[in-house]
């Protein structure tokens, strides 16, 4: 009986609790065991100086938008001593002021008096000269006398005595010619004398005079921007937009460094088409069994009826530590590759809500629509258009760059161009001004800046460019080679200097160096084309032209993107430069052949108004699409305006851009493929206020 349990009965006993296993693994996996939330995202105010709160400028519940200030701590510390550097910074100017005038008129003053000895050296010289072409004409004429007289002597023609007379004149005027010619060398002596005391009056005595009153007022700036940039912080502003949930600190309270004043709610995070992620905490065998684009149902937490259908969007690239929330435990910390899973529909959820997640096994028709945010293979894929009827606002999360202390001591940091340089693993940002104004204004410098937004300490150098001003775009082509570019655009006062019009390219060392090996002003060029030539680029004149937009083309050469001025229907210009070195290397245009490549018709909201909106930056991407960053376009300067983010498939579809995005109240100027490759990485013009930046999803495909 035994054995005919163990040969017949326990086989299928191990056969049966296998299948239950299996049933019952599939079930944990496909049948809602596995718990998911809408991922949301809270805002912590913090105080980035101690000080005491002075204003708080909201209450719990209120909506509040990206850079909307928050609180404001008192700033008398810091405004004080402001007043006494501002007092020392004026007085050390009249110091300079005075020692330079002081020092101009002593060094003016000793040269008027050597000019004075120099002249009268000359005239005295010029009388001695004279004096001595006297004395030798009465010499020359005396010598004749005396050889006539000697020849009558000699005839007994004459008495020796008027021999004798003549030869003492003789004596006498041969004499004087050599005093002459003493006193003309002397004279000439103390001429060149004079002149070489002239020419070791120091020229640049005014300069070394005030070296140190220059070194000491650079300091006072120095320390004023300092002081400037910490006042800055007493204002808190929201980084992104949200409900404020909680004030902890209130009016007439101490705020230390690093304590939080109010905490924000931020929205649902979302596709890039606005559809909530759901979060799913899946274990590494969980995930293993699950596919992209697989249908999931989205349960309520106690169980009933679907309520939602949805599909799996993307999984997560790495096996980490799940968020809390996910914890069965939350002493004991677990791991596993989260899932992100997004509606079949446009709806919209609350941060956080929480589901139950039922994997289907099936592959989801609506897989295909939305906006991918799963890293691309390399090279990244093709850009394709966001399928929404109607333009989606921003939803990414838009960051601060943060600027060592030591850097903002020495510029001004308002970013208007990236690209990303791979041999660096950093990205490169051109800021519109460099140095400090009116000290190191406008030095050739550009910026580093890793993955997570850090500044680096150092600014990069472009050795062989005396200044450049207003770069509006960087490109980096296949050679590697970086390509710079100006706006060519007019200052505020009307003038187009030659930092403004900088065209350059640049060498980048495997050391971190970097170096300008040839460069022509633009504009200059441009300007000297007859009103035919211009014609054909779409212009009538250069006085509006503002070039913003740059990028690298696979084919070669450069496409540059115009903001200002644009066409009679509002359309921007995009011109196409197949050589560039050529144009370096013979300073013509010709050369280069540069020609009008495509008109984009382009708008944007500003001022709550449609209106034609310029290039502020563009993006070749790898399958030879365009990524174009729009801006109001010309001289327009609008209160608050939305930027957009354009993809143009071709050339020839340059007529019906697509709207990919939106940035409400931002100014995308620049654009780079994002360090690991799986995202744009966008740069918005904040002007004095702090530099910001985002990436944006690559699309599905």
């Amino acid at each position: 009986m035994l054995g005919f349990l163990r040969r017949r009965v326990l086989p299928w006993l191990v056969w049966l609790g296998a299948a239950c296993s299996a049933a019952w693994l599939w079930y944990d996996m496909h049948a809602g065991s596995a718990r998911g939330y809408v991922e949301g995202v809270t805002y912590g105010i913090v105080a980035l100086e101690p000080g005491r709160i002075a204003t708080v400028t909201v209450q719990p519940g209120q909506h509040v938008q990206a850079g909307e200030v928050i609180a404001i701590l008192e700033d008398n510390e810091l405004a004080a001593e402001l007043a006494v550097l501002a007092a020392e910074r004026h007085q050390m100017e009249a110091e300079l002021q005075a020692t330079a005038v002081e020092t101009n008129l002593r060094v003016g003053d000793s040269s008027r008096e050597l000019e004075e000895t120099i002249d009268s050296a000359d005239v005295a010289r010029r009388q001695a000269r004279a004096d001595r072409s006297v004395h030798a004409a009465e010499l020359e004429e005396l010598e004749t006398q005396v050889a006539e007289t000697r020849d009558l002597v000699d005839k007994r023609m004459l008495d020796r005595t008027e021999l004798v007379d003549l030869a003492i004149q003789q004596a006498a005027l041969r004499k004087q010619l050599q005093v002459d010619d003493d006193m003309i060398r002397e004279l000439d002596g103390q001429a060149n004398s004079a002149r070489n005391r002239r020419g070791d009056l120091p020229r640049d005595d005014s300069k070394r005079a005030t070296d140190s009153l220059l070194a000491a007022l650079a300091s006072l700036r120095d320390q004023e921007e300092i002081l400037l940039r910490r006042k800055e912080l007493l204002v808190l502003r929201a980084p992104g937009p949200g409900e404020v949930t909680s004030l902890l600190l209130r009016p007439g309270e101490m705020a230390i460094e690093g304590s939080v004043v109010a905490t924000i709610a931020g929205p649902a995070l979302t596709a890039a088409d606005g559809r909530p992620l759901v979060v799913v905490c899946a274990t590494e065998t969980t995930a293993s069994n699950v596919e992209v684009g697989e249908a999931v149902e989205l349960r309520p937490p106690m169980g009933g009826a679907v309520v939602l259908m949805a599909h799996v969007q993307r999984l997560a690239p790495d096996v980490n530590q799940l968020p809390m929330r996910c914890w069965r435990d939350a002493r004991i910390a677990e791991w596993g590759r989260a899932i992100y899973v997004v509606p079949d529909e446009m709806v919209s959820l609350l941060p956080g809500q929480g589901f139950s997640i039922g994997f289907t096994g099936q592959p989801s028709p609506h897989a295909d629509v939305g906006m991918a945010l799963a890293p691309p293979p390399s090279p990244p894929p093709p850009m394709s258009p966001a399928t929404a009827s109607a333009p989606v606002a921003a939803s990414g999360s838009v960051r601060p760059m943060v600027l060592p202390p030591e850097l903002a001591a020495r510029t001004r940091f308002e970013p208007s161009a990236i690209a990303w340089w791979p041999g660096r693993e950093r990205y490169l940002v051109a800021s519109d001004d460099t140095g400090l104004a009116d000290v190191t204004e406008h030095v050739p410098w550009l910026f580093t800046m890793d993955a997570t937004g850090q500044v680096d300490p150092a600014p990069l150098v472009i050795e062989g460019l005396d200044a450049m001003s207003d770069v509006e775009s960087l490109a980096l082509a296949s050679d590697g080679a970086l390509w710079v570019l100006a706006s060519q655009s007019q200052s505020r006062k009307g003038k187009r200097p030659k930092a403004r019009q900088v065209f350059a390219r640049v060498e980048l060392t495997s050391a971190g160096g970097a170096r300008a090996t040839g460069s022509v002003q633009l504009a200059k060029l441009l300007e000297q084309l007859g009103s035919d030539e211009l014609a054909q680029l779409g212009l009538s004149g250069t006085a509006a032209l503002d070039i913003e937009g740059m990028t690298a083309t696979a084919a070669g050469g450069l496409l540059l993107g115009l903001k200002g001025p644009v066409g009679a229907k509002g359309e921007a210009f995009v011109w196409h430069l197949p050589q560039p070195e050529r144009l370096l290397a013979t300073g013509e245009l010709s050369a280069g052949g540069l020609s009008l490549w495509a008109r984009i018709p382009l708008t944007i909201t500003a001022d709550g108004a449609a209106v034609a909106a310029g290039i502020a930056e563009l993006l070749e991407l790898p399958d030879g699409s365009l990524l174009v960053a729009a801006t109001a376009a010309g001289e327009r300067d609008p209160r608050s305006q939305d930027g957009a983010l354009y993809h143009v498939r071709s050339r020839a579809g340059a007529a019906t851009p697509v709207l990919v995005r939106t940035f409400p109240g931002r100014k995308p100027e620049g654009l780079s493929r994002s360090a690991d490759g799986a995202a744009i990485t966008v740069v918005f013009d904040a002007g004095a206020g702090t530099a910001q930046w985002t990436e944006h999803p690559w699309p599905a495909h």
